[in-house]
């Protein structure tokens, strides 16, 4: 495989790993896969920080695919769009346990687990 190709493969996988690196873009990722539909308000409320920082996420989240927005009256609902998502953070997930020794956090992310992959 040539380097442009090979680049032009990884390009949206390297972005992909860069959305999942903030801590609140996943959690809102697992609030949308566990209640299925949010609007920025109950995001806002359950994550707890401002709703534009949220609105800024979900844009980010939107721009690139993950995510997918509805108008209901004068909200804005937001649900996963791609499903296979949630496979990616299972996985993280699972790979976090692996390298885990503390009871209190292997059963918080077992927990995570169960809740936004039922």
């Amino acid at each position: 495989m040539h380097r442009k190709q090979f680049n032009n493969v990884l390009k949206p996988i390297s972005s992909l790993f860069g959305l999942l690196s903030n801590m609140d873009r996943v959690k809102i990722l697992g609030l949308l896969l566990c209640n299925k539909e949010l609007d920025v308000h109950d995001l806002q409320e359950k994550i707890g920080v401002s709703q534009s920082r949220v609105s800024q996420h979900l844009k980010l989240l939107r721009l690139n695919g993950l995510i997918e927005e509805r108008r209901g009256g004068k909200h804005m609902f937001y649900h996963i769009k791609n499903k296979n998502i949630a496979k990616v953070v299972a996985s993280a997930i699972q790979f976090q346990l692996i390298s885990m020794t503390d009871p209190d956090s292997i059963a918080l992310l077992g927990e995570l687990n169960k809740l936004w992959f039922v």
